[in-house]
């Protein structure tokens, strides 16, 4: 799942939402949500101009479980 330079993350959440983007060392490099939000289905675009190419995780928290996708940006 290759993208340049953004790409688009759906969810559905009733509750918290941490939505978080890691690089390949493990660093933090962005928080896009650290929330409460009601229920519904949610889009949020990750917008990654400022940073490197390179395969990226994105950390999504829904209450008590954690999901991990990587992505690669390719510029």
């Amino acid at each position: 799942n290759p993208f340049n330079p953004t790409t688009t993350i759906r969810f559905s959440v009733d509750g918290y939402v941490s939505l978080q983007i890691y690089d390949i060392t493990g660093r933090l490099v962005e928080t896009l949500i650290e929330d409460r939000m009601p229920i519904g289905d949610y889009e949020v675009r990750w917008d990654a101009s400022e940073y490197s190419s390179g395969l990226y995780f994105i950390r999504l928290s829904l209450g008590d479980k954690t999901y991990t996708r990587k992505t690669l940006l390719l510029k």
